[in-house]
């Protein structure tokens, strides 16, 4: 099963670069650009994605691809994703 990673063009525009491409290089992901995905309060305010529907933010563009890789092995461990 392929996991949907969103992204706004807009959030952090330049900052979440060096993430997507991370993202992008993994098999389980796809890494797709919206021009926006109804979050612009959040969008204004910290670097964020929406994984298979759910918001991950974090407050460093850095610290994104850790936070969606946590999120996503939670989700396997659980059984949710395989």
């Amino acid at each position: 099963m392929t996991i949907k990673v969103k992204f706004c063009p807009c959030n952090f525009e330049g900052e979440l670069d060096a993430t997507k491409e991370r993202l992008r290089e993994r098999e389980d992901l796809e890494v797709i650009e919206e021009r926006c995905l109804l979050y612009c309060g959040q969008c204004l305010m910290e670097p964020f994605a929406l994984v298979d529907g759910k918001s991950i933010g974090t407050d460093e563009p850095e610290k994104l691809y850790e936070k969606i890789d946590q999120y996503i092995t939670e989700l396997k461990q659980k059984g949710v994703l395989q």
